[in-house]
Order: C-alpha cells, then sequence, then structure tokens
C-alpha cells in the first residue's frame, strides 16, 4: 500500500488554499495539527481522518463514500474550555487505522443543513469538524489555528496495484491487510485451483505472486479459472502462467511467470519465499515439493479435491481440503498429505473437477494463509479445513498435536 501525492480536487484544493496542512495516504484524507482542549482544560493538537475514496479519475464525494458524515480522531476525546466533553456522537475505539496510524475516536456528527444529503464535498466536511473542535481551544489560546499554512504531500513505495485498493479503504481494514504486503509468495500449479487461488491472492497487497506451471492454457482450463477466456486465447496456446500474468496485469504489478513443472533440477527456484500455495494434480509432485519446503522451513498450503460419480444418483460426492504445513508443525506434511499412499485424499482421483468446487479449495487455501499472518482470527489453530459438498459441512481438524497443548 501507498500514498500518493495530493490529487486534483476542488475541495480539497479550498482546503490547501485556506492553509490546512492536509495530507493524502491510503484513501484517506488526514487534516494535521488540529487544536482541541483536553479534559485537563489544556490545549494540544490531534489528526482528523476521512475516507477519501479515488474511483478511476474521480473523487467520490463524503455522501458517497460509505463513511458519509464520519471522522476518525487520534487524540483523546476534545473537550470545551471547562473541560466538559463536546458532543460529536463519540465512538471510542483505539486500533490502528492505516499501518503506522492509530486512532482513538471516531466520530459521527453534521450539522442540520446537510442532516439528510450529507457533506456535499470534503471541505464542508473537514470545516465543520475544525470549527467543531478548534473554537473552544481558541477560547483558550486565540492564537491557535489548524490553519497553519503547512501542506504534506506524502509519496512512498509504490503500490503493486495499479489503482487504489478502495474496498478496503471502505472497509478501514487497510492496516490490517498491510499484514499481507510483506509476503513473497508462490503458487504452483495454474489448474483449477491454483488459477482461483491466484484470483484471491491477486486482489492482496502480497508484494510478489510468483506463478509455476509447464502446462498451456487449453479450453478445459477456462471453464474452471475465472473470467472468461476467448476463442483467439486458447488458440494461442500460451503456457498458463504467462496467460495469468497478462490477464491480472492490468489491475496488478509483481506477478512473475514460471512456464516450468518443478523437479528435482529446479525445485531449489522455491527458495527464499515466504510462503508456497501447493495446488499439484500428481502425489510425485506433491511429494518432491513438501519435502523441499519443510527443510527450507517455508510455511505453505497443499490443496486436494476428490470428486467421485455415484451412479446409482448420478451426482457428485467429495471434499475439497486445505492442509497448512508451517515451521513449527512440519509433521503435519507427513501425517495428512497423501504423497503416493492409498488416500482417499488423493488429488483428482477421478480428474473430476467443477469451478465452484475449485473455488472453494482456494478459498479454503487462501483463508489458511490468512489465518497465518493473522489477519483473520484462528480460535482453533486448525491446520486442516475440508468441504464435504454432499453434506454441505466445512470440518476442520490439527492434523499434529499442537506442542502448546
Amino acid at each position: 500500500m501507498s500514498s500518493s501525492p495530493i490529487a486534483p480536487d476542488q475541495a480539497l484544493h479550498r482546503l490547501r488554499q485556506d492553509g490546512f496542512k492536509v495530507e493524502i495516504r491510503d484513501q484517506h484524507l488526514l487534516v494535521h495539527g488540529v487544536p482541541f482542549v483536553t479534559a485537563q482544560r489544556v490545549v494540544r493538537f490531534g489528526t482528523l481522518v476521512c475516507l477519501y475514496l479515488q474511483e478511476g479519475d474521480q473523487i467520490t464525494p463524503p455522501n458517497g463514500s460509505g463513511d458519509n458524515h464520519q471522522m476518525w480522531w487520534t487524540e483523546e476525546y476534545p473537550c470545551y474550555p471547562d473541560g466538559t466533553v463536546l458532543d460529536l456522537g463519540s465512538d471510542t475505539a483505539t486500533r490502528e487505522l492505516l499501518p503506522g496510524l492509530t486512532i482513538r475516536n471516531r466520530f459521527s456528527s453534521k450539522p442540520d443543513l446537510y442532516h439528510v444529503t450529507g457533506y456535499p464535498n470534503h471541505y464542508e466536511k473537514v470545516v465543520y469538524y475544525v470549527r467543531m473542535i478548534q473554537n473552544p481551544a481558541k477560547a483558550i489560546d486565540a492564537d491557535v489555528d489548524a490553519r497553519n499554512g503547512v501542506i504534506t504531500e506524502t509519496q512512498s513505495a509504490e503500490s503493486v496495484f495499479r489503482y487504489p485498493d478502495t474496498a478496503s479503504a471502505r472497509a478501514s481494514i487497510l492496516a490490517l491487510s498491510a499484514k499481507l504486503a510483506v509476503q513473497r509468495i508462490v503458487i504452483v500449479g495454474l489448474g483449477g485451483t491454483g488459477a482461483y487461488v491466484l484470483d484471491q491472492v491477486a486482489k492482496t497487497p502480497a508484494g510478489e505472486i510468483h506463478l509455476f506451471d509447464g502446462d498451456i492454457f487449453k479450453s478445459h482450463n477456462a471453464f474452471r479459472s475465472p473470467g472468461a477466456a476467448s476463442l483467439a486465447e486458447i488458440n494461442a496456446r500460451e503456457p498458463k502462467t504467462d496467460y495469468y500474468k497478462r490477464k491480472f496485469d492490468p489491475m496488478r504489478r509483481g506477478i512473475i511467470s514460471h512456464p516450468v513443472f518443478l523437479s528435482e533440477h529446479n525445485i531449489q527456484d522455491l527458495s527464499g519465499f515466504d510462503f508456497v500455495f501447493v495446488c499439484v494434480d500428481k502425489d510425485e509432485a506433491r511429494a518432491l515439493i513438501a519435502k523441499y519446503l519443510v527443510e527450507q522451513g517455508i510455511p505453505f498450503v497443499d490443496t486436494g479435491m476428490n470428486l467421485e460419480l455415484i451412479a446409482a444418483t448420478n451426482s457428485l460426492i467429495g471434499t475439497a481440503r486445505a492442509t497448512l504445513v508451517s515451521p513449527t508443525r512440519p509433521e503435519t506434511a507427513s501425517e495428512c498429505l497423501p504423497m503416493g499412499k492409498e488416500d482417499d485424499d488423493v488429488l483428482y482421483r477421478q480428474s473430476i473437477q467443477v469451478a465452484d468446487m475449485n473455488a472453494m479449495n482456494a478459498a479454503l487455501a487462501v483463508i489458511k494463509w490468512k489465518q497465518l499472518l493473522g489477519f483473520y482470527s484462528d480460535t482453533f489453530r486448525s491446520y486442516e479445513l475440508s468441504f464435504a459438498v454432499n453434506f454441505g459441512t466445512i470440518s476442520r481438524k490439527p492434523c499434529a498435536q499442537d506442542p502448546d497443548d
């Protein structure tokens, strides 16, 4: 995730012209240096924060951004000169809103003029909140003012995304999503499950996504992968890894194609990565990859799916499985993964695949990855998730004994 220079916007231009110290960071507008009165009747300074969503080349006004009349505040709750608290619709909740930015309160207030329609632009919204918070401070010290004439334009490392992640901004989970940004990950196998893993991981700020698969993209792949391939793309007989890199390139950077199968001759190409999704259809390949990753201490999720046609009912039954193997639980690989042994969970036993089950398998795998990084809570610390389509249930199990248990 990155910050960008202040974008062209009339409301923002007015704030700058008025002398407000404004900053645009991760789809949020920050107004620094706003004076307020503490409960001890002392003047301090804080930062107001609200959504500032850029949809394409347009800035979404507050009344269409999802937060409408809300503002976050980085300091303790502001007061009147006598120390009694202001009425700004307080919602006290200390948390990291953006990477490196902690908020302590959220306000929800608007004047009667905008009671129904909401603030028409960011200028009106900022000015209203600043006036409410600053006026009591000016009663104590007439010289303090949020209009201090200092303009901040933040520019940090370039985002992997080619356009802003407004979804995470709207949900106020940018700081949480940053947990995924440090990752250099690998997806081995771009069949149905691997393709859907890519579809989900590409929408995270993971720094690099490396794709390994030596096969070409064919018509049967088109029917169990995200999106829609054209006839020309199928006829092009393009390597799968090149095809998917090209498909996701309009959205993000950092996808690297490796149009090769992994073998004992190049398995070392997996060295140095943070996480691997193993989505292969041969137990021999799974065993080779799992052994190497365990030796290198690289965490990974192995995916598996077994669908079976029941002749009596002319319907499918089966499961989709995602098993996490981490450096603290390496025995999970030998105890849980089907690697050449007779097991009902052998991947693609009948080579039956359906797009929705591939997508489910990928979702289970990505959820385990995100749980490992703390994006999702993992109350039961399960190391395997499986979905049984005929029962409509998701089960969990810790394959190996947790050393803390």
